[in-house]
């Protein structure tokens, strides 16, 4: 069989072993009518290592290259469509009253660090666009404050692309003139790179959110954003996913989750908070 045909090989035995395997190692769950999504984006991938079939693919994750190749795996099943000020109303949200009050409660508990945690933040314009409101901010609200912001994903792919902070007028598109001048380094050619200042906010790592004895490692935080992740998951690890994000967070901090996720089904001890045209979240206890 030409290995180049594999993407019409993928028999329902394969699927659910390589969904089943996938679903081991990320959380993210395909159900059987995902399988011609997942041909779609591995029959190249299984062309390029001349498999001859789906099988032969599981097999190699399970030896001795599965761990590198896997890697590779998480590259190809994410999906990362973002841009730079994503659903606008929450992050104005963020901006008006969810930063000025976590600084506030950070004062009040003697602190003078701020920690902001952009989870799943794919090629780095979700904690970009946060720091460019803490730069903007940093003589009058966070004045005093030292801020950190971590943005952690599963890519290896994107954080590279999140690392090297270049970026076209697309991704770009919700931002002002004014805000393009003033945060980044036109380079020509329609590209735009962040400049050093927000970098020096922003530090990148590889994170996997079902790696639950991991979280202990990245501290604790303020404001943790998760948008438009748990959406992959199902029941069991949206729940451990919430719990561990619980136990990262400061008391009455805050979890931002995307504007068509809901975590109000979980008893996770978070209350439900509505701002204008957007809603998020506070640790209740």
């Amino acid at each position: 069989m030409d290995p180049l045909q594999a993407k019409q090989q993928m028999t329902l035995a394969e699927f659910r072993s390589l969904r089943d395997y996938i679903y081991a190692k990320s959380g993210i769950f395909f159900s059987e009518s995902k399988q011609y999504f997942l041909e779609n984006r591995l029959s190249k991938r299984i062309g390029d290592l001349n498999l001859r079939s789906y099988a032969d693919y599981m097999s190699l994750l399970q030896g001795s290259q599965g761990p590198a190749e896997l890697k590779r795996l998480f590259v190809e099943i994410t999906t990362n469509e973002t841009s730079f000020w994503r659903n606008p109303p929450q992050i104005e949200a963020f901006q008006n009253l969810v930063l000025p009050d976590a600084a506030k409660l950070a004062r009040e508990r003697g602190q003078s660090r701020l920690r902001i945690w952009s989870a799943a933040c794919s090629s780095g314009e979700e904690p970009y666009t946060l720091a460019m409101i803490c730069q903007e901010l940093k003589d009058t609200v966070l004045r005093g404050f030292t801020v950190e912001i971590l943005g952690t994903d599963i890519s290896e792919k994107v954080l590279a692309l999140a690392q090297d902070g270049v970026y076209n007028s697309y991704t770009l598109r919700n931002l002002t003139p004014e805000q393009l001048n003033r945060h980044f380094t036109a380079l020509g050619k329609d590209l735009f790179q962040v400049k050093p200042e927000l970098q020096r906010f922003t530090s990148l790592k590889n994170f996997n959110l079902v790696d639950y004895a991991s979280y202990r490692q990245l501290g604790t935080f303020d404001i943790i954003f998760c948008r438009n992740v748990l959406i992959y998951f199902d029941e069991a690890v949206k729940t451990r996913v919430l719990q561990e994000f619980h136990s990262q967070l400061h008391t009455k901090a805050y979890l931002l989750v995307g504007h068509s996720e809901s975590i109000h089904a979980f008893n996770t001890g978070f209350e439900l908070l509505h701002f204008s045209k957007a809603m998020g979240y506070r640790k209740r206890t």
